[in-house]
Order: structure tokens, then sequence, then C-alpha cells
């Protein structure tokens, strides 16, 4: 009796074991579901030697791997080493509850590596996994981790320049944690959001959400997040101070708040975080131009960058510093580490920051006089930008023909479906065999009919944008075989000096168009920015032939205006051209931005040339190609006035074309 008594009581011993080992198993996943590494670090060393006790062995394997996953954020190479290992444990034992899991981890290790195809690979691997496992079967949790997924593939997007797609997969992330109530994806979700918005210019907007994850962040106590949240609150300040230098409100805050991003990056010891943060100090002090406050930033950002084994992170640190050398008139310094950073990005396959250091290179070698080393890194540059611009056309046509593929098999699928159904009318009653035939060829037709009418349309789309960018990318070749010509010129009458400041002014217009080329709209700001490039390099060619004045007010500028990419040069072009160069005296230019009382933009480039229709009827022409063209861009978005400015007895003082954008 006493040995049936005592069994009795081991037995429920070794129950209550093991079911205090699977609520620790649950508390775990739910920190790791969370991002609570603190939390995650302490239970699943409890629970392990709970698990040792009861020597279960699957149990151990699956806490080892939230102890690994934890160390993923300070000791990568550490964590990719066990999760390694266990994930053949996980592969051989068919454990499908962990394999998203472990997926997961990979991808974040790989996108901690600058790997970000390797990442998307398992980050969609993971998604599939957890399919198969919680499908039909506990559906909140499948949804909690699918979610995730797509916060973790949005960053990788955003961090791959693809906005879009980077948008779309948050957007869908933050509708199943609304959907579901999980506050810390929410949360993430609003990170990513917020910075889409904040690469966009709509500082405004970014500023509100990052305030609204700050806020949550201390609600959930999550002190990396908030750490992200104050970080970011620091970059728009210093957006800020790059628009205006002389803002010190917001050069005090973008300190204030990098510093407390900072200090809770230390508080984790977390050397990814804390790089980061001294890179973002420096930034601020390099846009004021304090730039040995910022190389000392710098060194320490480098000195956390190697610490935290992320290959990535320490080649753009070195390019943030080689970059900061040159600022400082160090090119030897410049030249070794942007060397160093090449030799980082060529290791990793990593095109994206190519332009960036051959643009260092350039500038270094110009400054050393070696201006045989500088054309050679120019023509680098140029050549990474175009390979950049290759890769990334290739990327979306690739995407394109997929979803084209995968509607093609959903076509399939569903005529195989439709055939099976009329097998099954034809075996039932015979009276429906043709009604069910009629039914399926309609919904075929319909169903082909709209999609050929959505593929045409996406097609047209594509081809007007296409030739959109194709007239944006065209600037008048005689003004580029002019500017080389000044250029030798300036070389040949032995003006070094202002040679090498034309070739940077000329190369750095020429990176605006190609940075540019690829987008429908820019800012207003960049727009004036590249107008006054533009007419500083014709004025510096042209000597006194006129001058020119850019009118905008500060509020109009730092606005969130939105305007038809290099929209106004093709008219200061034409003014210049046709209403200058005729005269035989000096002429003016004047460029002018106001809002009108509708909230409409008007953009108006006045001269005092020989009039516009004259300058027509000089050339024997009745219109002007490069006017219709920009009437055709418009479209209904704005329209375009063109007037001669006379006196009172008629005569001709020039003219005036005023661009008025709806906003």
């Amino acid at each position: 009796m006493s040995r049936f008594l005592l069994f009795i009581l081991l037995t429920i011993s070794s129950l209550a074991k093991a079911q205090q080992l699977e609520s620790l198993i649950e508390k775990c996943e739910d920190f790791h579901l969370s991002g609570q590494a603190d939390s995650l670090k302490k239970y699943s060393k409890i629970a392990i030697e709970i698990a040792n006790k009861n020597n279960d062995a699957q149990s151990k394997t699956r806490l080892h791997y939230f102890g690994a996953t934890a160390l993923l954020r300070t000791q990568p190479d550490s964590a990719i080493k066990l999760l390694t290992n266990l994930n053949k444990e996980f592969i051989n034992r068919n454990d499908t509850k962990f394999l998203p899991y472990i997926n997961a981890s990979f991808g974040a290790y790989n996108r901690k590596m600058g790997d970000f195809k390797e990442a998307l690979k398992y980050h969609n691997r993971a998604i599939e996994y957890t399919k198969q496992h919680y499908l039909n079967t506990d559906n909140k949790k499948l949804n909690k981790i699918v979610a995730l997924q797509h916060n973790s593939i949005a960053v990788i997007n955003f961090e791959m320049s693809d906005y879009e797609l980077s948008n779309q997969n948050a957007l869908y992330a933050s509708k199943l944690a609304n959907q579901y109530n999980f506050p810390q994806i929410e949360l993430a979700s609003t990170i990513i959001l917020a910075n889409i918005q904040m690469h966009f210019k709509q500082l405004d907007l970014a500023e509100k959400s990052f305030l609204e994850a700050k806020n949550l962040s201390i609600r959930l106590n999550d002190k990396y997040r908030l750490g992200v949240a104050l970080a970011n609150l620091g970059i728009i300040n210093l957006l800020r101070v790059e628009a205006s230098q002389t803002n010190s409100k917001a050069y005090v805050a973008s300190k204030k708040y990098f510093f407390e991003a900072l200090e809770m990056a230390k508080e984790q010891n977390d050397f990814t975080a804390i790089s980061a943060r001294y890179s973002n100090l420096a930034n601020v002090e390099n846009v004021v131009k304090n730039y040995q406050s910022a190389n000392n930033f710098l060194k320490e950002a480098l000195k956390y960058a190697d610490l935290s084994k992320s290959k990535l992170l320490t080649m753009q640190v070195t390019t943030s510093l080689a970059r900061n050398y040159l600022a400082l008139n160090d090119t030897k310094m410049a030249i070794e580490l942007a060397n160093k950073g090449l030799k980082m990005s060529q290791e990793m396959s990593n095109e994206k920051e190519l332009p960036n250091l051959y643009g260092i290179l350039q500038e270094a070698y110009t400054k050393e006089k070696d201006f045989v080393k500088a054309l050679e890194f120019q023509k680098a540059q140029m050549s990474a930008k175009d390979s950049l611009y290759i890769t990334s056309t290739s990327s979306k046509i690739t995407e394109l023909q997929t979803k084209y593929e995968t509607e093609k098999k959903q076509k399939e699928i569903e005529v195989l479906t439709l055939q099976n159904q009329a097998k099954e009318a034809e075996i039932k009653q015979k009276n429906y065999l043709i009604l069910a035939i009629t039914l399926g060829i309609l919904m075929l037709l319909g169903s082909f009919f709209f999609w050929n009418r959505q593929r045409n349309l996406k097609e047209k789309q594509q081809a007007a944008e296409m030739k959109q960018r194709l007239l944006r990318a065209q600037l008048n070749p005689h003004f580029l075989f002019n500017c080389l010509n000044s250029i030798q010129r300036l070389y040949i009458d032995g003006k070094t000096s202002q040679a090498n400041d034309f070739i940077a002014d000329f190369a750095q217009l020429m990176r605006d168009i190609l940075e540019k080329t690829s987008r429908t709209t820019i800012p207003l700001y960049e727009e004036m920015d590249f107008i006054e490039a533009y007419l500083s390099l014709e004025k510096r060619r042209l000597g006194d032939k006129f001058d020119y004045e850019i009118i905008m007010t500060d509020e109009i500028r730092n606005g969130d205006f939105e305007v038809p990419a290099f929209i106004v040069q093709p008219l200061a072009e034409n003014a210049l051209l046709h209403g200058i160069l005729p005269k035989n005296h000096k002429g003016k230019i004047e460029i002018s931005v106001s809002q009108l009382a509708d909230e409409s933009l008007s953009i108006s480039v006045k001269d005092d040339g020989v009039g516009f229709y004259q300058s027509m009827k000089k050339a024997g022409k009745h219109t002007s190609k490069g006017m219709e063209l920009i009437k055709t861009r418009l479209g209904k978005r704005g329209k375009m006035l063109i007037k001669e400015i006379k006196n009172l007895n008629q005569e001709i003082l020039g003219s005036e074309v005023e661009i008025v954008l709806n906003t």
C-alpha cells in the first residue's frame, strides 16, 4: 500500500513539474514574440534547469533556442553557431512548431550581416512553416507570427530602398496587429511606417507617429523600441537643421534625443544601437560644420560597430568616417578608409554603398590634384549608379513576372475547379450541365476580360511613366558640351582652381539628374536647388550675359509641396536661350514661387528678353516642343500660362511663363 502511495506521489510530482515546464516555455514564447530579450533570458534559464532535471530533450532544445536568439542583438556570431546546431535537431525531430521561429532568427541574422536576399528567403520560409503548423489549429498564434515576419520583411524592403513594398508589408502587419490585439507588433509597424514618412520628408506627420511610438513603448515597457523612437525623433530634428542651419532649437532637440537614445542602448548593452546613436550625433555636428566633434563621435561609432560584429554597420560607419576626414581635408585618411569600405562592400556583394565610396575617392583625388584617378573614380561612380538602377529595374520586372505567373496558375486552378464541378453536375443531374458550363464560361470570360483590361491599363501607365522619365532625363546636349568646353578652357588658361570648382558643381548636377530621374515627383525645395545649380553653372559659363534671382519664402520652401521632377528647368533654359541670349545687352531671369488664394502653387519664370512669341517667329516655329511636353506632363494636375510683358507703348519688355499646380 505504501509503495502504491509513493508511486502516486511521484507521478503527481512529475506531472506538476512537466506542467510547470510547459507553462515556462509558453511564457518564453510570449517574451520571444514580444521582443522582450531580458525577460526571455531570465525565464529560459530557470526553465532549462527544470528540463535538465526532468531529462526532457525536446524542451531543452526549445529552451536553448530562446537563449540563443536572445544573443542575436549583442553576440550574433555566437548566436548563429548555436542556432545552426539547434536547427538540425528541430529538423531531425520534425519540430514544426519551432521551425518558423528558427527560420525567422536566421532571417534576422542575415539582415544584420547585410545579406538582404538571404534574409528575405528565411522570413518567407518562416511564414510557410507557420501556416503548415498552425493552419486550422491556432488562428491567433498563426497571425501573430505572420505579422512579425511581415514587419521584418518591411524593414528589409526599406533598407533595400523599396519603400512601396515596405509600406505594403508594414500596413499588413499593422492590420493583423489591430485585428488580433498585438500591441508590440502594432508598435513595430508604427515605427516602420513613420520611417517611410520621414524618408519622404513628411516630417510633421513622422514626428507625430514617433511620439505615439514613444508613448506606447513606455506603456509596454519596451526599452529597445523606446530607444528607436527617441533616435528617430532626433533624426527628424536633424533634417530640420539640414534645411536651416540657423535652427538652433532643432539642433538642441536632435542632440537631446540622440543622447537619450544612446543611454537606452548602453543600458541594454546593445552595441549596434550604441554605434548608430554615435553616428547620429556625428551627423548633427557635420551639418553645422563641427567636423572635429563629428570625427570624435564617428570613432566611437566605429569601435561599437566592430563590437557588434555587424559587417554592414562597420562598412557604413567606415564610409561616414571617410567622408568626415574629407571634410577635414585629411585626404590620405579619407582615401584609406574609403578603400577599406570598398573592400568590405565587395566582400559582402553590397552595391548600395559603392556610389558613395567612389564619390569620396573622386573628391579626395581631385583635392590631391591627381585628376587621372579622380576621373577614374568618377566613371566608376556613374557605372555603379547605372548598375544599381539596372538591378532595381530587373528586380521589379522579376516581381511583375512572378505576380503574372501566380495569377496565371490561379486561373488554371479556377478552370480545373469548374471542370470538376461540371463533371459532378453531369453525374447528379444532366439538366444542370448546360447551365453549369454556361456559367463557367461566363465567369472565365468575365475574369479574363477584367484581368486583361487591368493588365492593359497597367502597361499603359508604365509606358507613360517611362516616357516621362525619359523626358525628364533629357538635358540639352549643347549645355553639356558647352560646360565641358568651358572646363577645358579654364585648364588651358591655367585656372585650375576655378576648373576644379566647375567640375565639382557639374558632377553634382549630373548626380542630381541620375538620382531623381526615376521619381515622378520630388519635393519643391529639391527642384529649386536643382534650378539654382543649373543657372549657377550657366552664369559661370556665360559670364556677364545675365543675372538670375530665385524668390521663395522659407515657409514655402520648408512646406510639404511635391512638384513634377525637372518641370522648371526647361522653362529656365528657354528663357535663357530664346529670351536673354538673342539680346545685345545683359539680361535677367527671375524665378518666383508663391501660394495662391486657392492654395494652388504658382511657379513663375520671367525674363527681360526679346519676347516669347517674337523668339518663336524668328525660329520659324508656332509652338515650342518643350512647352508642349510640359503641358502633357502637367495633365490635369495644373496648367501653364504664357504671356509677353509690354510697356504702355506696347513695346516688348520680356516674357513670363507661369505654372500653376493643384496641391
